[in-house]
This record gives structure tokens, sequence and C-alpha cells, in this order.
């Protein structure tokens, strides 16, 4: 057997293997939730690097409200609203996306990681609002 023909059967194989795995991984309101509280948690503390910052406040009352819902009965336009106010502030001038965490001149250190716990906030949040933009009960 050729090699190519041997490659291209790995590919197919790992292609419906990724296709079965995605099919059976269904991500449920509570555990989008759940990751959302971990990556405004990480964000927070992140910011908390620079008190003059006013942004900590923002994703501060987003996890405060975040954490409320996880402990109670809530509904889909409760989880929506969240995750717009949590996008809220991406996007546009003066927003989020044009915080540079400097003080005295400096980069502050520990955000290194601030892109990455931004990007992983807006994503979680995003994931929440289109399944509750397409969930049809």
């Amino acid at each position: 057997m050729r090699w190519s023909l041997i490659v291209e059967r790995l590919r197919h194989t790992l292609r419906s293997i990724q296709t079965l795995t995605s099919r059976r991984i269904m991500t449920t309101p509570q555990t989008q939730l759940n990751e959302l509280i971990a990556h405004l948690a990480a964000l927070t503390e992140i910011l908390a690097l620079d008190p003059d910052s006013h942004w900590g406040t923002h994703f501060r009352n987003c996890l405060s409200t975040a954490r409320a819902l996880a402990g109670s009965r809530y509904d889909a336009d409760e989880l929506t609203g969240l995750a717009c106010s949590v996008m809220s502030v991406y996007g546009g001038m003066g927003s989020f996306n044009d915080y540079a965490p400097w003080q005295n001149g400096r980069f502050i250190v520990g955000m290194e990681l601030l892109d990455e716990a931004s990007n992983r906030v807006y994503i979680a949040a995003r994931a929440i609002r289109l399944r509750n933009a397409t969930d049809v009960d």
C-alpha cells in the first residue's frame, strides 16, 4: 500500500473521530456558566494588579452576578443578560480592547496573560449568548 493512501485513510479516520466526539460532547448552560466564572475569576485577578484601572470593577461585578446565578435557578434571559453585560465592554473606541496596563511608564508585571484571559472571557460569554440565541424549546 502506498504511503499517501495510508496517510489519507488516517486523516479520514481522525476526521471521523473528531466529528463523533464533537457530537457526543454537549455543553450544558451550567457548564458554560462555570467556564465563564473560571475565566472571569482569572481575569479579575490579573486586573487587580492595576489599582488605577476601572475595568476590574466591571468584571468583578460580572463575576459576582455569575456566581449568584450559579447558586440559583436562573433562566435563559438572565444568562443571556450576563453574557451581554460581559461582552458590552469589548469593541469600539475607549473599550476594554484599548486598555493598556501601564504604570509609571512601564508595563505592569503580571499582565502578560491579560490578552489570553480577556479573550477566554469573551469567547465564554459569546458561547452563552449564541447558545441562548439559537435554543428552541
